[in-house]
């Protein structure tokens, strides 16, 4: 599959070495292969353990295969002559592997002073979890991010995340440390060290925990002062100019962001099943989009009972239980297809099916953007995969050769000359991406995320927002704003004005990136489209972070995190076994709502951070070919696409593909190998996927009988030992046997980034210092560079760099005061 650009791959001429197994390493080097990028891919004599999967195929779709024993002399001197004329090496082994295996960094730095070395571990190569083994679920139990899925199933305790978010999260930062590590190559000729973790890669997943819990501690006589103030006067000033932040105006609402906390989804917000039984999912956070919904199932007659008049804030409980089941009794009134003629008359209307992995490859925008492709399989039968991650408009993707067979390509070799150089001194830089300058027009949470993922790397980030804000800024109580604007330099901008335009046409003029993430037709009216970008600076890429599309049967239709997951597959794997019930829409009301809070639930906020590693990863691309043609062009990513690579390890489909394993109704795991256990004090997940892993837990307990038993009594069998000890003390006692065990972190994700002492040691929490709220803990380093201090900087007011923002693009003092008096612009003022 080419797509229609008329150009080369992003990646063409570069030369990868591809040492890791699984999922992330192989997924990063698939991105880079899609790419054009030449990938040999090293297995071991048996090969890549991932080979038994279907996803396997996907993972390596285009790379070329050689089978090392890297045990041996022989092998290790073959690796290394691959290794001399690479541009980037990838491995996945624990800590101090790579070096036994003679691959290890400095190894391949002696070989190839040039070569990027990308390692991918568990938990870090340092630190108290760095000998442990890093399946997925492991360091998810390790993270407390099993405990973000507690009371989903009818249970207490932690729950098992079905989606591989770790791998693919690690993918991504891969691809993304690789590509800037490239770009800092340019100036300075040599390679150096990219450390990602899965660990680290599952920081994102938690957006507010880590700094609602800091908030919360200071007490209340501190959240009544300054930062209170803050978002009360911000609250106000929305409140005054009636505006969104989006396209559409609306009256802000300051109880849509104080609402209290309902053990019942809104009604604007939750699942309802049809009446031949399919799952749709709903997401209309905002007013207008509450609206649409209401006229859509025709419900606009609600509005007029007091209890709801203000929707979508329903200030009672038992009220917006009430609505829940109005909304239920309607969706269940009408089948699929009469719903989704009736949806295609309003646009505004957030809602989605709710599938499994492999339908969203039947999906009509999903077709539409070219997100399918068919490529041969490794027995030669067609197989239909998930496609490019971003389209581009000088590039071209290039996917269609199947994954190879273990040690096809013994005898593979790069062509062209090699990029190995002296290297020279290695001193420390600010930063891969230190001068680096992205504008960022983008709202919410997807988009904004994903700027901050190359703020951290070293970029400058301009963050246009409406006067007003970014409703980001009033969610959440303020506290997504954190994420969305730490790191950045804020410039509150009317772009409905001449005036403000005119800014924003003199940034776009400096600037390396755009982005936004508005539907059709907006950028145009706001005078930042593409076309308008490309004549004010033909250098600068421009990325439209798209929730559907630019084009399409879906493309003007909103879409938030739930909407994303719902497609994606991420919300029905998470359901668990046996949810949603077949035959939910006969249900009576009662057990209908039990189902439809599970499903609603099982959605998660996975979805946004998914999509903002996409969207960083895509720019990173168009860097890199940047670097090489010194043109820039338009990008495009969706939310749909992306959330569909986080599922890779399912999105396969071909005659006879087996069925993936399914989680259990109760959440614990994928089978009595793969699961959570209760332990005498809290919980432990045991991960013995392979036999030798098995062996070795059989032997370590004691009990060689189960290497025997069926599967049918197996589970207890392991639960009645597991009751014997407390967590803790198994992880310590299964360590020593190598068995892949560890105890699950019963804090939630937040609370074990604050006070885990690893984490700081690692730099993944950092201290910094905001004017308006004082000293507090921040997310770091999503990735380590080998040659680079990353700086991360704090929260930013509204407007906190308008004024200097606007004296470097070269406005006088005077017009500058001018433009805040007739508010074409916002600037933060101290108190």
């Amino acid at each position: 599959m080419r797509s229609a650009a008329s150009g080369g791959g992003a990646c063409d001429g570069l030369r990868v070495v591809d040492f890791s197994t699984w999922m992330a390493g192989p997924l990063a080097t698939m991105v880079l292969a899609d790419n054009g990028a030449d990938v040999i891919k090293v297995e071991p004599p048996e090969g890549d353990p991932a080979r038994s999967q279907p996803a396997f195929q996907t993972w390596n779709r285009g790379k070329r295969s050689v089978a090392l024993d890297l045990k041996s002399d022989a092998g290790q001197e073959r690796a290394l002559e691959l290794i001399r004329d690479a541009d980037a090496v990838v491995t996945s082994y624990r800590p101090g592997v790579a070096e036994r295996l003679g691959i290890g960094y400095e190894q391949v730095r002696e070989a190839n002073p040039a070569a990027i070395y990308a390692a991918i571990t568990g938990y870090g190569e340092e630190g108290a979890f760095a000998h442990l083994k890093g399946y997925e679920a492991l360091v998810c139990a390790k993270f407390g991010r099993m405990m973000m899925f507690e009371r989903i199933a009818d249970r207490n305790g932690p729950g098992y995340p079905a989606v591989p978010c770790a791998s693919y999260s690690a993918a991504m930062l891969t691809v993304q440390g690789i590509l800037a590590a490239l770009h800092k190559r340019q100036s300075t000729g040599r390679g150096q060290k990219v450390s990602v973790s899965l660990l680290a890669s599952l920081i994102p997943y938690d957006l507010i925990l880590w700094i609602g819990h800091q908030l919360r501690e200071q007490g209340p006589e501190a959240e009544g002062q300054t930062a209170n103030m803050y978002l009360q006067q911000l609250m106000g000033r929305r409140q005054q100019l009636g505006k969104d932040g989006g396209d559409e105006s609306k009256t802000y609402n300051p109880r849509e962001v104080h609402r209290p906390s309902f053990r019942v989804p809104r009604p604007n917000y939750l699942t309802a099943v049809t009446k031949d039984g399919v799952w749709l999912q709903f997401a209309n956070t905002i007013d207008h989009l509450c609206f649409a919904q209401m006229q859509a199932l025709d419900l606009v007659h609600v509005y007029e009972d007091e209890r709801f008049a203000k929707l979508p804030a329903v200030g009672d409980e038992a009220d917006s239980e009430a609505l829940w089941e109005i909304v239920l009794e309607r969706v269940r009134s009408k089948t699929y297809a009469e719903w989704t003629e009736i949806f295609d008359k309003y646009e505004n209307v957030a809602v989605e099916r709710v599938r499994w992995p492999r339908e969203a490859l039947e999906h009509r925008q999903v077709l539409h953007n070219g997100n399918v492709v068919d490529v041969p399989g490794l027995d030669g039968q067609p197989t239909k995969q998930i496609g490019p991650l971003v389209r581009f408009s000088a590039n071209e993707a290039v996917i269609g050769k199947a994954a190879p067979q273990l040690d096809e390509h013994a005898n593979a070799t790069f062509d062209g000359e090699s990029t190995s150089t002296n290297g020279g001194d290695h001193a420390t830089g600010d930063g891969p991406l230190a001068g680096v300058t992205i504008v960022d027009f983008s709202q919410w949470i997807a988009a904004p995320y994903s700027t901050g993922v190359l703020a951290n790397m070293g970029a400058r980030v301009i963050r246009v927002e409406v006067p007003g804000g970014d409703f980001s800024r009033y969610s959440t109580d303020g506290l997504l704003s954190f994420p969305m604007t730490q790191g950045k330099e804020s410039l509150a901008l009317d772009l409905k004005r001449p005036e403000g335009r005119e800014v924003a046409h003199k940034l776009i003029a400096q600037a390396d990136m755009v982005l936004h993430n508005f539907r059709p037709g907006v950028a145009e009216r706001l005078g930042i489209d593409y076309e308008t970008c490309k004549r004010l600076n033909p250098r600068a890429l421009y990325l439209n972070a798209a929730s559907y599309g630019d084009s399409g049967p879906d493309c003007r239709r909103p879409a938030f995190y739930a909407i994303a997951a719902a497609n994606g597959g991420n919300q029905m794997r998470q359901a668990g076994e046996g949810h949603p019930r077949p035959g939910s829409e006969a249900l009576p009301i009662n057990d209908l709502k039990d189902e439809a809070w599970r499903l609603l639930k099982a959605a998660e906020w996975n979805a946004d951070p998914i999509a903002a590693l996409g969207s960083a990863t895509a720019l990173l691309l168009g860097l890199h070919a940047r670097d090489k043609s010194g043109s820039g062009q338009e990008l495009l990513t969706s939310m749909l696409c992306s959330n569909m690579y986080a599922n890779t390890d399912e999105l396969i489909d071909y005659d006879g593909v087996p069925e993936p394993p399914r989680v259990d109704a109760n959440l614990y795991g994928l089978g009595p190998r793969y699961r959570l256990y209760e332990a005498k004090d809290g919980w432990v997940f045991l991960a013995c996927p392979r036999e030798h892993e098995w062996e070795a837990f059989c032997q370590a307990v004691e009990r060689p009988d189960l290497a025997t038993k069926s599967d049918d009594s197996l589970a207890d069998e392991i639960a009645a030992v597991f009751r014997t000890r407390p967590a803790d003390e198994w992880e310590r006692t299964l360590a020593e046997h190598d068995v892949p065990l560890v105890a699950v972190e019963t804090r939630d994700p937040g609370r074990f980034c604050l006070e885990d002492e690893t984490m700081r040691e690692l730099g993944h929490m950092v201290e910094v210092e905001s004017p308006v709220y004082g000293t507090y803990r921040r997310h770091g380093a999503l990735q380590k560079f080998s040659d680079e201090t990353l700086t991360f900087g704090p929260w930013e007011p509204l407007g906190g760099h308008t004024r200097s923002i606007l004296n470097e693009l070269g406005f006088s003092e005077s017009e500058v005061e001018t433009l805040i008096d007739s508010e074409v612009v916002e600037a933060w003022v101290p108190s």
